[in-house]
């Protein structure tokens, strides 16, 4: 029901804003909750602002008349801010959301998110770094005003693989019209900068991310949840978003730079989606790195140490978590490295003497294979 989704407050500076851009501002908030005020502020007796009376009216937006008393200031961004703090010490919402690029407004950001509330950030790429980084999430507008047809999913994978070229995306140049003749609605979009791929930098950067979360998110198997490695880079960078490199969806993301396996697994009651890093293979031109053989054994006392750690934590059908067999050996002073092997997991598998059974998401369970036992 609607009513259990978070309420909102929906505060907008119209001079730091497209019209254009309120729409789909709306639509991506009410993905998360539930909008109980929206208002805009500013000067709509300057000829900027004129044209906003429709827009208003379409999406029942409150507007905030502000005179400029003073030349080369914004009057609107202090009643922003004095509505704002009236607002959350009424204690009726969950979370704000601000529309602006304007740095002025990262304490209030700041202040929003003390008291525990949550703070969505939309606005341009260009907007005020400490604002973006100071709100939970920050949300590209023209990210959103992109047609789903030239959002090309494929835009990352040539220079995340290859690293050929990608081709800005092509923009029509006449607009479409109407039976009757004129623009239609998406006509009235302007043409936006995001229509060119994103740059081998910019890839770079994403990869970086990625092998960081990953890293931290990954279980010993190598395989991570989806979902987390995503809440991660969302928590530490809040203008992630993966529309910002052509990919509509996350696990799509992940899909298009090729560098993942993901693969869709029981867990709980349902389902989930996990990933794990593909062998990475030598590029020409590159020093040769030297492979570990997942097929050499581990040394003897190694593997006599794993016999003892899944007798000791195998279950009353003979099964012994990875997990139980981890913090067994651990605590009996056998170290990972020992192993020859990065994971647990292979260590097991390559001794020998182990059946493996997958249990559910990423857990896995071993016993001593009966053909040696």
């Amino acid at each position: 029901m609607k009513h259990d989704l978070p309420v909102f407050a929906l505060l907008i500076d119209a001079d730091n804003v497209n019209k254009e851009a309120i729409a789909p501002i709306i639509e991506e908030v009410t993905r998360h909750g539930r909008i109980a005020v929206r208002r805009v502020y500013g000067d709509f007796t300057t000829p900027n602002l004129t044209g906003w009376r429709e827009t208003l009216a379409n999406h029942g937006i409150h507007p905030i008349q502000q005179y400029r008393n003073s030349v080369g200031k914004n009057a609107s961004d202090s009643v922003l801010i004095i509505d704002a703090m009236d607002l959350l010490h009424s204690r009726r919402f969950e979370g704000f959301c601000l529309v602006s690029s304007d740095g002025d407004f990262t304490r209030l950001a700041t202040r929003i998110r003390e008291d525990g509330l949550s703070v969505f950030g939309f606005g341009r790429k260009d907007a005020a770094k400490a604002f973006v980084n100071a709100c939970e999430r920050y949300v590209y507008i023209e990210n959103l005003l992109i047609p789903p047809e030239h959002a090309k999913e494929t835009a990352v994978v040539a220079q995340a693989t290859d690293e050929s070229p990608v081709k800005p995306t092509a923009v029509s140049e006449s607009p479409p019209k109407t039976s009757a003749g004129k623009p239609s609605i998406q006509a009235e979009i302007p043409k936006q900068p995001f229509t060119k791929a994103p740059s081998p930098a910019e890839i770079e950067r994403l990869l970086k991310l990625l092998s960081r979360a990953y890293t931290n998110i990954a279980e010993e198997d190598g395989w991570a949840l989806v979902s987390r490695i995503e809440q991660y880079l969302r928590a530490n960078h809040s203008d992630f978003d993966p529309r910002n490199y052509g990919a509509g969806t996350f696990p799509k993301l992940l899909g298009t730079l090729e560098i993942f396996e993901v693969v869709q697994r029981k867990q709980g009651n349902g389902h989930a989606q996990f990933c794990r890093r593909k062998p990475r293979t030598t590029a020409p031109g590159n020093t040769t790195q030297i492979p570990q053989n997942p097929a050499t054994p581990p040394p003897l006392a190694y593997v006599e140490a794993l016999k003892a750690a899944v007798a000791a934590c195998q279950s009353a059908d003979g099964w012994a978590a990875i997990a139980n067999i981890r913090v067994y050996l651990h605590n009996h002073g056998n170290r990972l490295e020992d192993s020859g092997h990065d994971r647990l997991e292979q260590a097991l598998k390559a001794s020998g003497i182990f059946d493996m059974r997958d249990a559910g998401g990423m857990t896995r369970e071993f016993r001593l294979s009966a053909v040696i036992g």
